[in-house]
């Protein structure tokens, strides 16, 4: 799999600056054909949604989405190859293999259940930062521009 890093997600709770990562699988996971998706050239009319008929007439293209998106704990500070080895331990092999055993389970209470499980323990260590809300904004903006580039193959 790999997890790249997702700026959309950036944020501080509770005085803890989180960073979002998203897991995308590769073609020889399981979860893969459940994420690798036909998409829509254009938004979809209401008479569309509600024909299949005519929805099946819109051009599609392939889009893969992420199996996993991941809220990590970090420090203000981290640098990108900091990020990279804290989501290469996250999501070493025996977690990325149970997340794929998982995932694709057509039990969402079940899915959920043990995301949270496996995941749990694996949200890093951010110590508290006190800022205002310009400078909590300033340092997501750094944050962002400096992470934008954290890709990075996990597991297998």
């Amino acid at each position: 799999m790999r997890a790249k890093f997702n700026p959309t997600g950036t944020h501080i709770q509770n005085g803890i600056l989180k960073v979002r990562v998203d897991l995308y699988p590769e073609p020889h996971n399981k979860t893969y054909a459940m994420h690798y998706v036909d998409k829509p050239v254009r938004p979809l009319t209401e008479a569309e949604w509600g024909n299949d008929a005519l929805r099946a007439l819109v051009p599609t293209y392939k889009e893969l989405n992420p199996c996993l998106c991941h809220f990590i704990n970090v420090n203000a500070d981290i640098t990108t190859l900091q990020l990279a080895y804290l989501v290469q331990h996250i999501f070493d092999s025996d977690t990325q293999q149970r997340l794929d055993d998982v995932l694709v389970s057509d039990n969402r209470e079940y899915r959920l259940g043990e995301v949270g499980r496996i995941m749990a323990a694996k949200c890093g260590a951010g110590t508290k930062v006190s800022l205002t809300s310009v400078q909590e904004k300033e340092l997501i903006t750094r944050l962002n521009k400096r992470l934008a580039s954290v890709e990075v193959s996990v597991g297998d």
